[in-house]
């Protein structure tokens, strides 16, 4: 049975958003929106061009501001940096992969930024030597790879320090049905494991096929 989430604050485990609230000059994006998610769920984002759910999610990955509100994950505060940011993983909407280097580069780099020393990234690179996700390709530049590879590589990076709460923006975009469907059993997967994510999209039917809920931003607000 899927978790459901909710606008009651009483989960500790997973993640809360209290009062969340953005202003972009004079126009919010949302205001005072709450909602909790338990831990070992998939929750899915969905609103129009401009409703926020990149904003939202760049917020929690602690990237962006807020102007007002508390977020919490397993009882962390945004506001603890580095601990917060030992707990997440984040996949932007947009790549942030280098064209020129190949697959097994983009990760080595983004291993050692994130302080990986010279044997785990080892480690790290023979793991992604057999992950389906991006076994097949791992020497092509991503310049020559496709849509769907560049996002399953992208999230390969996202989980490099096994995030509990994984936030994706857009992870789908541009991905072919095969890519799609390998990367859906891999959140399914993670999930299983008890891990918390976060996916905002505006491709209904995959937020149907793998979320235990859907939140809709409108208006500057959360609708069921």
């Amino acid at each position: 049975m899927a978790k459901e989430v909710s606008h009651d604050m009483k989960n500790s485990s997973g993640l809360r958003v209290e009062g969340l609230s953005k202003v972009w000059g004079r126009k919010p994006v949302f205001t005072d929106i709450s909602f909790s998610q338990p831990a070992g769920t998939i929750v899915g984002v969905e609103g129009d061009n401009g409703a926020g759910k990149s904003t939202l999610l760049k917020i929690l990955a602690s990237v962006l501001s807020r102007d007002a509100g508390q977020v919490f994950f397993r009882d962390v505060s945004l506001d603890n940096l580095s601990r917060w940011r030992s707990l997440i993983g984040y996949v932007p909407q947009e790549l942030a992969l280098d064209e020129r280097l190949t697959v097994k580069e983009n990760i080595r780099f983004w291993a050692a930024l994130r302080g990986s020393g010279k044997k785990e990234i080892r480690q790290i690179l023979q793991a992604a030597a057999e992950d389906q996700l991006v076994a097949d390709f791992l020497d092509k530049p991503i310049r020559e790879s496709s849509g769907g590879m560049a996002r399953r590589a992208s999230l390969v990076i996202g989980l490099l320090t096994s995030p509990q709460l994984l936030l994706l923006d857009e992870p789908f975009s541009g991905a072919d049905q095969d890519s799609r469907m390998q990367m859906l059993r891999r959140l399914d997967s993670l999930r299983s494991q008890g891990r918390t994510i976060l996916i905002a999209s505006h491709e209904h039917w995959i937020l149907e096929e793998i979320c235990d809920n859907i939140l809709r931003l409108q208006q500057g607000k959360i609708v069921a």
